[in-house]
Formats: C-alpha cells, sequence, structure tokens
C-alpha cells in the first residue's frame, strides 16, 4: 500500500451495463466445491484440513492498482466504480465479489463437524463448539488474506456510506458495525507504506514505522460496534473524483498519479499519517 483515500457523496462515473457487472463478479469470485476435496488426510484421528488451498480457492490471489473497502450492502455500487476505473486501465480488488462461496464453506463445516449429543429427556441437540472454532480459524485466514491484498495494492479506497459508517461521531468517533470493515480500516491505518518505484525518483522515500495496538469498542447487548479508523484517509467526494475520471486521459500507472494530483492525496494521506502519529503519542486517537 502507497496511500489512500475516502471516497465521499459517491456518484456513478459513468452508466454501467448490467453485463458489465455480472462480467466483473464471474471473473473476481473464488471457488468451493465440497469440504472433502480439501482433506489431506488425519492426524490423531482428526480430518486434516488444507487451509492454504482452502484460502487460495476461497480467496484467490490478486495483483490490483486499487484495493476497495466497502459495505457489502453497497456491493453494487462498489462494483460499478470498479467496472469504470477499468477504463482507465485500473484493476480494483472489490472483496465482496470473492465471499459468495464463504457461506457455503460454513454450512458444511457445521453438516460435517456438528456433534449431535442426546437429551437425557430423549431428542438430540448439536454441539457447535469444535464448529465455532473452525469458523473462528476460516476468519482469521480469509482476515490475513485481505491484510495481504492491502498490502499489495498501491491505493487503498474506503467507499464511506451510511451502510458502512451508521454512526458519525457517536460517543466521539465514527462507527461501523462491521469487523470486516473495521479490520480493513485498521490495516490500512497502520500499514507501512511503500513508494512505487516511479515515484522513488522524484521524491525522497518516506519510511513510515508503527506499532500500534486497537481494541474494537463493544456496544449493550448484541450489537457491536467498531471504532472506524478512517482519520487518517484524506476525504475525497463524487464529484471530485467524477470530474477527474471525465478528464483523465491516461492508463495504468499514470491514470493513479494524475488521481492523486486532482485531489491532493499525496501530500493530504502523509500530513494525515504524521498527524496520526502525532496524536497517538499524545494518546489521543
Amino acid at each position: 500500500m502507497y496511500i489512500g483515500f475516502e471516497l465521499n457523496d459517491y456518484q456513478p462515473l459513468r452508466k454501467v451495463h448490467p453485463v458489465e457487472i455480472y462480467a466483473f463478479k464471474d471473473q473476481a469470485k473464488g471457488t468451493f466445491d465440497k469440504l472433502s476435496d480439501y482433506m489431506v488426510g488425519k492426524f490423531k484421528g482428526q480430518d486434516v484440513i488444507d487451509a492454504e488451498q482452502l484460502a487460495d480457492h476461497l480467496f484467490p490471489t490478486k495483483k490490483a492498482h486499487v484495493f476497495l473497502s466497502h459495505s457489502h450492502r453497497d456491493a453494487d455500487q462498489a462494483i460499478e466504480l470498479a467496472v469504470a476505473l477499468k477504463d482507465k486501465g485500473l484493476d480494483v480488488f472489490v472483496d465482496s465479489c470473492v465471499w459468495g462461496y464463504f457461506h457455503d464453506l460454513l454450512d458444511a463445516l457445521n453438516e460435517v463437524y456438528a456433534e449431535p449429543q442426546k437429551k437425557p429427556e430423549g431428542g438430540v441437540v448439536y454441539n457447535y463448539r469444535k464448529v465455532t472454532d473452525l469458523t473462528a480459524a476460516v476468519h482469521m485466514m480469509l482476515a490475513g488474506a485481505l491484510q495481504a491484498m492491502i498490502d499489495r495494492s498501491e491505493l487503498f479506497v474506503f467507499l464511506n456510506t451510511s451502510n458502512s459508517i451508521p454512526m458519525n461521531n457517536f460517543a466521539g468517533v465514527d462507527r461501523t458495525f462491521s469487523p470486516w470493515i473495521y479490520s480493513e480500516l485498521q490495516f490500512s491505518a497502520t500499514a507501512r507504506s511503500r513508494v512505487p518505484m516511479r515515484k522513488r525518483v522524484i521524491m525522497d522515500s518516506v519510511s513510515i514505522q508503527e506499532n500500534r495496538q486497537y481494541k474494537a469498542i463493544a456496544s449493550n447487548e448484541v450489537l457491536l460496534s467498531f471504532k472506524a479508523f478512517n482519520k487518517h484517509l484524506p476525504k475525497v467526494d463524487g464529484g471530485e473524483l467524477k470530474t477527474w475520471f471525465g478528464n483523465a486521459h491516461v492508463q495504468g500507472n499514470r491514470a493513479l498519479d494524475s488521481l492523486y494530483s486532482a485531489s491532493d492525496i499525496h501530500e493530504n494521506f502523509f500530513r494525515l499519517r504524521k498527524a496520526l502519529e502525532k496524536s497517538e503519542q499524545l494518546g489521543a486517537y
């Protein structure tokens, strides 16, 4: 990851045909057939599943210019944006496209490993503890894959809507109900910033090393809210992005450079990162 920004008040960059959206989803999604395909043997009587192969199929490794963080309720907008940016030679990673088989995996784990137990008064109940542990492991595995994808992408974009941040300035901070958005924003705030090779010849190398510990803040009862770590992201509104899209006549990395310049994203990102680092030293974040 090099830099990032927060996109507010999204506006479609161009009209996107439903066929384009379908094609994008189809080429981006992972695969999952049956759990037995990932069994590699037994250890002390327990099935051994190849977690790496499973992750590669559910969440295939891709290279992208842009990582787009968004609420799953905004998936259509995110894909619409990704399809339009492809006109500029930019590959966009939209994580919602690769989660289609995730619940199939959870269903398979429940079916195979939920343990039936007879009740003393008759009947059967299921013990889901083993499945819960497996599910937690799968979540950790995929969270790691997401972070690796953010690290490989040059630009991190957070699509800020009422779905992704439903609680604005609540108890002093923006809050999200999505643990995935929380994880992505948190990682983007602490990830190493790697200057692309083409930038190193025209600017001093920037090295920001941070070691931070954050905690999710749980709300009452069953609804969990998470602090949205978005203070380090400069704000770009949909109108600005649409103006850039209409005026830019370059492709690939040159398109990224023109986007950075159009909204002063580069300068603002590093200014906010430095401010965040200073406030963190003072315990104010």
